[in-house]
């Protein structure tokens, strides 16, 4: 008897999926005949003949171009189930800075809680410096073979049967070793795509690299990636201050040299480990007081101020609509505002909020 692939498990799947992607078109598709979409998906993961369909291939192109796969809805379905059966024990498993993509978290908890080392350290009677590291093309270099093993291990931990365990690391990897490219629809314009530079697309990435930007299981195998490095730095390094955003992440002492020391010793742990590259380009330490750039954010002991691309870019786009004003932009053009607006409140952004707040009525 199947403990996975059963019609219970794969309905809350779908309903999971449905939140966030029910107006698609391909959910559209599989909703006309909701009922026998799903048994012959249950019966494909029963027999183990379930092989992911197409994606369809797009580039977003701001803050920066990014070049995105998203699985049909079908494919959602089934990396939600994936997620669904490992969640519980990754959370369990991921430290409690890490922000990325999980429940109670996400960008605007994490520079709180930079604020608040930075806070702690100007109480302190030493001055408080920090080491900023990002990890150099992140998706399109992590490494299917070792992230599989990380999986397998993740597998190991969970008090279950062995049948749920050799069900699960089946579907884990005919996630984890699907490789979009082979079979995709175009969603933009040709020229955007010469736009992604080759270390940023899956479709320049040799075989066995590289995880689809755009697909939900992907979220959530970043994390349990990167936990290795989150672990070597909170438990052989015993930084205690520490947080990261995806692949974005900090490290805060009163010594520099001990930051330059743990330096060495993440880019030699993630090289050797991860098979991943810390990106020269964007090392940055100096003392915080000079002020942090974080997600978005410009992060200071006293205050939170939006980063200045994200404030012009928001301008931008108030002065684009209205040389190009089309009544049926309206309701797209104030959700934009709002989303941006969103942004601002979490910043001491009185003045720029009250200017703009007459385009949300």
């Amino acid at each position: 008897m199947p403990e996975i692939f059963n019609l219970k498990r794969l309905y809350i799947a779908y309903l999971d999926c449905r939140k966030t992607k029910r107006n698609s078109e391909s959910a559209v598709e599989f909703e006309l005949n909701l009922e026998n979409n799903l048994r012959e998906l249950l019966v494909e993961l029963q027999s183990r003949k379930y092989a992911p369909g197409r994606s369809v291939c797009f580039v977003v192109r701001e803050p920066k171009p990014r070049e995105v796969f998203a699985g049909g809805f079908r494919d959602r379905i089934v990396h939600h189930l994936l997620i669904n059966e490992l969640h519980s024990t990754g959370e369990r498993i991921f430290i409690s800075d890490s922000y990325a993509c999980r429940k109670g978290k996400g960008t605007h908890r994490a520079v709180k809680k930079l604020k608040k080392f930075l806070r702690a350290g100007q109480a302190g009677r030493k001055p408080l410096y920090f080491l900023q590291l990002d990890v150099e093309g992140f998706f399109m270099n992590i490494n299917k073979k070792i992230l599989a093993e990380l999986v397998n291990k993740l597998i190991k931990k969970q008090n279950k049967s062995e049948r749920w365990k050799e069900e699960i690391r089946w579907l884990a990897e005919k996630v984890i070793f699907h490789d979009p490219t082979k079979n995709f629809k175009m969603n933009s314009p040709k020229e955007f795509f010469n736009l992604i530079p080759d270390r940023k697309s899956l479709f320049k990435q040799p075989t066995g690299k590289g995880l689809p930007i755009g697909n939900y299981s992907s979220q959530f195998f970043a994390n349990l990636y990167l936990n290795e490095l989150d672990h070597f730095v909170k438990r052989n390094l015993r930084c205690k201050m520490y947080l990261r955003y995806v692949d974005d992440f900090i490290l805060l002492h009163c010594n520099p040299l001990t930051l330059k020391n743990w330096m060495k010793k993440i880019k030699y742990f993630t090289r050797k480990e991860l098979n991943l590259k810390i990106s020269d380009r964007k090392i940055r330490m100096q003392e915080t007081q000079k002020g942090i750039d974080f997600l978005g954010y410009f992060v200071k002991p006293n205050y939170v101020l939006a980063r200045r691309a994200v404030v012009a870019r928001f301008k931008r786009k108030v002065k684009n609509y209205f040389s190009e004003k089309s009544k049926k932009e309206d309701i797209v053009f104030k959700s934009m505002v709002n989303s941006y607006f969103g942004h601002f409140s979490h910043a001491n952004c009185r003045l720029l909020r009250k200017k703009y707040a007459v385009y949300l009525k």
